[in-house]
């Protein structure tokens, strides 16, 4: 079992959203792939209809959805259950839940979390609060060394929570904890969605992603949403057809004109084994060049390929009145082009739908379907 670095916990007083189904859907769109449901004055019906839609929600993404405190609405919607240490014990829990129902347990000292690491009907242990918080009123905060000490016992993924900001993450990660429950730091201000751009491309930028390589039609947004990731990540940006043109002195249309798609093809393959030598970058291909058999194989290879899944009809209006296009001649010849093409983007790539986005919201699902594959895989296995 693992968890996503950043947890969020609903809150309807903070987000100003009445519907805490509604605050998980904006979570989740934005790349968040853990919401816990905590609502304790919510009436049960709303509550258990609210849980249900956000599991709805969450499940096409893999996403770990709980409910605060309430075994019974887990049982009935079919999700996990985060319990407090007034609450039902997690081996009760257990019990009731189905096998692969996720429990999690709120810990207050190194004793309590140390049980529950213990604890086989336990998979995580949250522990806090770590710094002063509006949600914890009353609990003195135990600071970075408690949790710290908290870490090197931990043989299950450790949660802080309490008071954790964009500012504090990168050194409660480095204090030992896998995951940051958060409330204010991305509900607050009413820009759920800016706040959880900041706050996970903070945790993103934390591990090397390597080489990723966007594939796709011409016109699918490559260049754009390749830019706008390595801005967020702090990586280079490459585009491999712009720098075939700067080297060349040619653009790439003339290149074709000159020497013709065979020629260009090789030159395009030189250039891709080139960017071997970047440890970590964000590429943008042409579109055509994850369709030769010897270019796919050195895509996967050297990083991690996804496909700008665009439909035609949204693709088609980018192209026409482009000069710079080599093989666009008319929609018709594009639209065989594309036919023939797109099974090949879907080999081997992880493919993520798009149309009608902003360049954010495209850019937040690009990333969350990278993020997602590294993340998302086992690394704690329940004791």
């Amino acid at each position: 079992m693992n968890l996503p670095p950043i947890y969020a916990i609903t809150d309807r007083q903070v987000s100003g959203v009445p519907d805490p189904a509604a605050i998980a859907r904006r979570l989740l769109s934005a790349g968040i792939r853990a919401v816990q449901i905590r609502e304790k004055d919510f009436p049960d019906t709303a509550l258990l209809a609210a849980v249900e839609e956000a599991g709805s929600i969450g499940r096409p993404v893999d996403a770990r959805i709980f409910v605060n405190d309430r075994v019974d609405i887990a049982c009935l919607a079919h999700v996990g259950v985060h319990l407090g240490p007034q609450d039902l014990p997690a081996a009760e829990a257990r019990r009731l839940l189905p096998s692969d129902a996720i429990i999690g347990v709120s810990t207050h000292d190194p004793e309590a979390a140390e049980s529950a690491f213990a604890d086989e009907a336990c998979d995580y242990v949250a522990f806090g609060p770590v710094f002063p918080s509006l949600s914890k009123p009353g609990r003195d905060p135990r600071g970075l060394e408690v949790l710290a000490r908290v870490a090197r016992a931990k043989t299950k993924p450790l949660v802080a929570i309490g008071g954790v900001t964009e500012e504090t993450l990168d050194a409660v990660f480095d204090a030992g904890a896998d995951t940051a429950a958060m409330i204010q730091a991305l509900l607050s201000g009413g820009d759920i969605e800016g706040n959880c751009r900041r706050v996970l491309d903070r945790a993103r930028r934390r591990r090397v992603i390597g080489r990723v390589y966007l594939v796709g039609f011409m016109g699918s947004g490559k260049t754009t949403i390749g830019r706008r990731m390595a801005e967020r990540l702090r990586v280079p940006f490459v585009d491999l057809d712009a720098e075939i043109e700067r080297a060349s002195g040619l653009t790439i249309r003339a290149i074709f004109e000159t020497s013709g798609e065979a020629a260009f093809r090789e030159k395009e393959a030189v250039f891709l084994a080139g960017t071997e030598s970047l440890p970590a970058a964000v590429i943008a291909t042409g579109g055509g060049s994850f369709v030769q058999a010897g270019n796919r194989e050195m895509f996967q290879r050297l990083g991690t390929v996804v496909f700008l899944d665009v439909p035609f009809e949204t693709i088609l209006p980018r192209l026409t009145g482009k000069g710079d296009r080599p093989l666009f001649e008319s929609r018709e010849q594009a639209h065989r082009l594309f036919a023939a093409r797109e099974p090949f983007y879907r080999m081997g790539s992880i493919t993520v739908p798009l149309s009608g986005q902003s360049i954010d919201e495209a850019t937040d699902r690009v990333l969350a379907a990278v993020f997602d594959r590294w993340e998302l895989s086992p690394r704690f296995e329940r004791s």
